[in-house]
């Protein structure tokens, strides 16, 4: 017949949607489950964009207690933690000063174990045992004339010196550096070189052939300037100086920095309408 062939492709169309049907819902289908173990975990697949796998350290652990810390526990005392807010400088000896912390420990005698401050007389009060002349002191001094004095009240006194703050010594930094400021000491002297890396070394307007130092003795005070360029950067240490407690050291700008720096003024608003209501005044 004439239509024979028309209607051939329509029935044969229909079979090809037929059979894409059919295999869309043999895939959808899901798989039974005979017995046996649980699918593991799927695979990650490393080339999914934006896909970042969870590390097993991270998931919860089925019947894992947390650890618990112990109430009694205390957390040691950081080396560089002072009173004056800067980082501690570490150099020689220490010898006790006013407003240094020490911890004294007396191997079974709580009454003899505590906290104790150095006080404006240089004395630390020690419960029964009355002052104890601190000042001048290393703490391995101190816990020599610990063992001596409590050997009227123990028998084998065992004494352990631990120094907590270090708040009676102190020098400082001041001018062209990164952190300008009062830095603590933990020794009785300390070189100008590791001074200025404590304070985060100069800024790029330093003038490091023409730094003062200013040692503050109240009877003779006196004025050095110093070359650190040939310190820092080559390696002469005739300038390395040792500082003590009060020694005052400025970092000055170069002539360039300073015209910098009443240049960057002049463009600061504040700094302008001061400058411009001081000229209105004259």
């Amino acid at each position: 017949m004439w239509y024979a062939p028309r209607t051939l492709g329509v029935v044969v169309l229909s079979l090809c949607f037929a059979a894409n049907a059919w295999a869309g819902d043999d895939e959808l289908q899901p798989v039974p489950q005979g017995p046996g173990p649980a699918p593991g975990p799927v695979t990650a697949i490393p080339d999914l964009v934006g896909y970042k796998p969870i590390p097993s350290s991270m998931l919860p652990v089925v019947g894992m207690t947390p650890a618990v810390q112990s109430p009694t526990a205390q957390a040691a005392p950081l080396p560089g933690q002072t009173a004056l807010g800067g980082p501690a400088m570490t150099m020689g000896p220490y010898t006790l000063g006013q407003d240094d912390v020490v911890h004294i420990a007396v191997s079974g005698q709580p009454d003899f174990t505590g906290i104790f401050v150095v006080g404006p007389d240089g004395n630390i009060q020690y419960g029964a045992v009355g002052d104890v002349m601190t000042d001048g002191l290393t703490k391995d001094e101190l816990q020599t004339l610990l063992t001596q004095t409590l050997t009227k009240y123990v028998r084998t006194p065992s004494v352990q010196v631990t120094i907590l703050g270090f708040n009676s010594k102190a020098v400082y930094i001041l001018g062209e550096v990164a952190s300008p400021g009062k830095y603590a000491m933990r020794g009785d002297s300390i070189k100008i070189r590791d001074a200025l890396i404590a304070a985060g070394l100069m800024t790029s307007n330093a003038a490091l052939e023409q730094v003062h130092v200013i040692k503050s003795d109240p009877s003779d005070p006196t004025f050095t300037v110093l070359n650190l360029k040939k310190v820092l950067f080559k390696g002469i240490m005739k300038d390395n100086i040792d500082l003590v407690h009060g020694d005052i050291v400025v970092v000055p700008a170069t002539l360039w920095g300073r015209i910098s720096g009443f240049i960057a003024s002049l463009t600061n608003p504040a700094s302008k309408a001061r400058s411009l209501a001081y000229l209105a005044a004259l």
